[in-house]
């Protein structure tokens, strides 16, 4: 029977064959994964100050910018001042950044989809639930 740290280094290995896997996910040489994060963000939460997205995406403020920077240059991202408090500098997706969202989200999909290919319904089942239990001890540490 393996030991506990026989079974943590093997799980620690599928974690990254796993991260390997979905390296190719990102076809996109013009975004980074960490681009892509936040355009995902924005996605979902429409819109942001680059602060909000800063404390969201686990990122300093500074690292936020340059990313936000190179996505405003490339079409995919604006900024526009709250109409309120022109100290606020809002920043959502443009139509190009919704596109390429979309576009990498089916790649992910496919990617995920031939991942859990050899696992029955009941199979893919267990393993998000016991993935989000992982998960929900990993927030109590955190």
């Amino acid at each position: 029977m393996a030991s506990i740290d026989d079974r943590l280094n093997e799980f620690e290995q599928l974690i990254h064959t796993a991260i390997r896997q979905s390296n190719k996910w990102m076809p996109c040489p013009a975004v980074s994964k960490q681009q892509f994060l936040l355009l995902a963000t924005l996605s979902a939460k429409r819109r942001m100050t680059v602060s909000e997205l800063a404390e969201e995406l686990c990122l300093s403020p500074s690292a936020t910018t340059i990313a936000v920077n190179r996505l405003v240059r490339d079409g995919r991202v604006m900024r526009t001042r709250d109409d309120t408090d022109r100290r606020v500098v809002w920043v959502e997706l443009t139509e190009l950044g919704l596109h390429t969202v979309t576009e990498l989200k089916q790649r992910r999909k496919l990617i995920l989809q031939a991942m859990l290919a050899n696992l029955s319904q009941e199979e893919t089942d267990q393993f998000v639930a016991t993935f989000r239990k992982m998960l929900s001890n990993a927030k109590v540490l955190g």
